[in-house]
């Protein structure tokens, strides 16, 4: 049930190495139509009561937390039981049909009406994080997920959606049929079989698993902004580019070192991955590398914000809650209401580690030499290895990754992002710097109207919030679907909103964000997701957008974007010009960069693999007091070609799993990078100077993968795309582990 989940997964975190981003995979925090809402008085002086389609974020104060969340948990109390009153009489007094619009509909609005405050409090935690607000939530928490308890063991409506499904099922449209079968499904993985001291146990591992979640959140954030220390020697921070050191000099002003500059210092160096990344990749003292990685490593794994005892504490109630619904293990459980079954994914990830192992151990091979021919250490470590690839990448495809920044300033890259969604997918996004001000959180987020075709009646919001904050912003980046599209109570359809978040590099010295390629790739990544949410053509809340996308495809719409990045010339010099002179960047540059593409794929496959595996042995087979971390150390060493260093604690810091939607699920990324793959492979075949047939192949991929959201299964909506089952052949040709170019 899509309430109760919502509570479960709070804080959808992943890494920006891994394409880290964050997202609900049920409704978030809605515009919605209230029934019975409370006075208008408290609605109108609570913008987190407020039913609009852009809530006024900039007036939030912290008095308004908890009364929004209370009110309208009483009000859902109430709605709750006319509801059940009303359909245990309905079923009571004959065995006629139940129609869909007597339960789905007031069931959604009773979803939207209670969820919204709450929702919007935890989307502001993840982007301005607070101590009222954690206090708020904490405090708050337990009721929440009560309610929503409430709601998915309900008897009642159980045995509704039980009698619709076995009556008037085969009636209803495809997307109709999905979100009945779906919600069925929901309540059954949410205890509604249950009953007695089963009952009692179940609902006391959801609360426990809930805050437990919301624990591991805080001790990464927390421990990422509690450790930092200040660099005073100039030999520490040599080959450092100066824009990142910059930023330590910054820092280190903010720390009390008023006179600290760039040139000079002293320089503070955080866990901010802004600043981490260029440290790793440049920085010519090895000591400094090495004191950031061992911090990395070891995040949240220390003292007060320790997570060992919270890793090995959910991961015990996760098998719990799965034997009490009568499965063998957590894993099952998740992929209940996936695409793939346990098998087809242990099957997926061995093909992938015997297809990419090879490459990986000659990347390794090659690496090592290098390092050697350049007077690098016999015994080549963890921190050594950034600095070295770079070195190596740069020498055999003449590519500095830090120099191209300057032809990748990032208001000309959003400018490229926004014409190629024009060109493809007939979408037009235009500013809307009116309306901003009431409904951004922070003075750093932008609105924007999305119209499609040549209507001039906006048919979505997009909001970007895409600079760093450490200490209050979440690491990584994500898409927060705001609102859906749907029909409202009032027979008015409410349009779509979603905001991307990143954790790009602030401008400097009156110089725009000057980005990485991989940046580019995060920006281009997340914007797949918004698309996919704001272009949607559903109108049926559950299925709308990103909504009921079984979670290992919802990656299909992202990762197909960075493909056009990496492989499509025209969108590439849409954006590649040089941030001063508007030069574009040079030809041979773009040849090399093509080449440069697939460098290190094997590695970056095989570390995929390796966390897919830690994710599902977890899950699959954890037993209370196992040592978790001799589990993943384990499945280091069969999988990786390098083991990672005994003290190392990566799990303590693996957000997709322990606070985010990924338990039992991070196979998901690649699963869904065959069919992002095969999908751009389709433009690619038909050729990408052909501008007539990219225009028709764009419509018709809005007009399925982004159009039609959770109402169809994906496997469908692949095939009606590409006209066929998806293929591997495409992920392997990208990734430079096959001879078909």
């Amino acid at each position: 049930m899509r309430g109760l989940l919502v509570l479960l997964l709070p804080a959808l975190v992943v890494s920006t190495s891994s394409r880290f981003w964050q997202l609900r995979r049920t409704n978030p925090a809605k515009a919605v139509t209230v029934i019975a809402a409370p006075s208008v008085a408290v609605a109108t002086s609570n913008p987190l009561l407020e039913s609009v389609e852009l809530p006024r974020f900039a007036d939030v104060r912290p008095e308004h937390l908890k009364p929004a969340v209370v009110s309208r948990l009483a009000d859902g109390e109430d709605r709750l039981k006319l509801m059940e009153t009303s359909l245990s009489e309905k079923l009571a007094a004959s065995k006629d049909v139940i129609p869909y619009e007597t339960v789905m509909l007031p069931l959604e609005q009773l979803y939207d009406h209670v969820d919204q405050p709450w929702s919007l409090m935890n989307h502001l935690k993840s982007v301005r994080d607070s101590a009222p607000l954690r206090d708020a939530i904490q405090e708050l928490q337990p009721k929440v997920v009560g309610f929503w308890q409430k709601i998915s063991q309900s008897k009642p409506i159980y045995d509704a959606l039980v009698r619709l499904n076995t009556t008037s099922f085969a009636a209803l449209p495809e997307a109709r049929q999905r979100i009945v079968e779906k919600e069925l499904n929901d309540r059954k993985l949410g205890g509604v079989g249950l009953a007695g001291d089963e009952a009692k146990q179940f609902n006391k591992v959801q609360q426990q698993l809930s805050e437990l979640s919301t624990t591991f959140s805080n001790h990464v954030m927390d421990a990422t902004a509690a450790w930092n220390t200040t660099l005073t020697d100039k030999q520490a921070v040599e080959g450092i580019p100066s824009r990142t050191l910059t930023s330590m000099a910054e820092n280190s002003k903010k720390a009390g070192n008023k006179d600290a500059t760039a040139e000079k210092g002293p320089w503070l160096l955080t866990l901010d991955p802004t600043i981490g990344g260029p440290v790793m990749q440049y920085c010519d003292a090895r000591a400094t590398r090495e004191q950031y990685f061992r911090a990395s490593i070891t995040l949240a794994s220390l003292g007060k914000n320790n997570n060992m005892g919270t890793i090995s504490e959910m991961l015990s109630l996760r098998q719990r809650q799965a034997h009490l619904l009568g499965f063998p293990n957590y894993a099952e459980l998740s992929l209940a209401s996936k695409m793939a079954t346990l098998p087809e994914v242990h099957a997926f990830l061995g093909e992938l580690q015997t297809k990419a192992r090879p490459s990986a151990v000659q990347d390794d091979t090659e690496l090592r030499a290098f390092a050697k021919k350049l007077g690098g250490p016999e015994d080549l470590k963890p921190w050594d290895r950034s600095y070295y690839s770079e070195k190596l990448r740069k020498e055999r495809y003449d590519v500095d990754s830090e120099a191209l920044r300057v032809y990748f300033a990032y208001p000309t890259v959003l400018e490229g992002l926004f014409a190629m969604t024009s060109r493809l997918f007939d979408a037009h996004i235009e500013p809307a710097d009116d309306l901003a001000p009431k409904v951004r959180w922070h003075e750093d987020v932008r609105l924007f109207t999305v119209k499609k075709g040549n209507s001039s009646e906006v048919s979505g919001y997009l909001m970007l919030d895409v600079y760093s904050r450490p200490g209050e912003k979440r690491a990584g980046a994500w898409v927060q679907p705001m609102s859906p599209r749907r029909m409202g109570e009032d027979g008015e359809l409410k349009d779509p909103v979603a905001a991307v978040i990143l954790n790009l590099p602030h401008p400097q010295e009156g110089k725009p964000a000057l980005l990485s390629l991989n940046e580019v790739d995060t920006l281009f990544h997340e914007f797949g997701h918004a698309l996919q949410h704001v272009l949607t053509v559903q109108t049926e809340s559950p299925v709308s957008g990103i909504n009921g996308v079984e979670w290992d495809a919802v990656e299909v719409a992202s990762q197909f974007m960075e493909y056009w990045v990496n492989f499509d010339k025209r969108t590439f010099y849409s954006f590649a010009k040089h941030y001063e002179t508007g030069e574009p960047l040079p030809e041979a540059t773009y040849e090399r960069l093509r080449k440069a593409a697939s460098f290190h794929a094997g590695t970056g496959i095989i570390s995929q693999v390796y966390l897919g595996s830690v994710d599902m042995r977890l899950h699959e087979e954890y037993k209370e007091g196992e040592d978790v971390n001799a589990i993943e150390k384990g499945i280091a060493k069969e999988i990786l070609v390098n083991e990672p260093l005994p003290e190392a604690r990566n799990l303590c810091s693996f957000s997709h799993i322990f606070s985010g939607g990924y338990s039992a699920g991070y196979y998901s990324y690649q699963w869904s990078k065959v069919l992002s793959a095969d999908a751009f492979n389709a433009f690619d075949e038909a050729g990408l100077e052909n501008e007539e047939k990219q225009k028709a192949l764009g419509h018709k991929y809005a007009s399925t993968i982004l159009a039609l959201g959770g109402g169809r299964p994906p496997a469908k909506v692949f095939a009606d795309f590409r006209g066929r089952a998806p293929k591997v052949d495409a992920l392997l040709k990208y990734s430079g582990l096959s001879e078909v170019h």
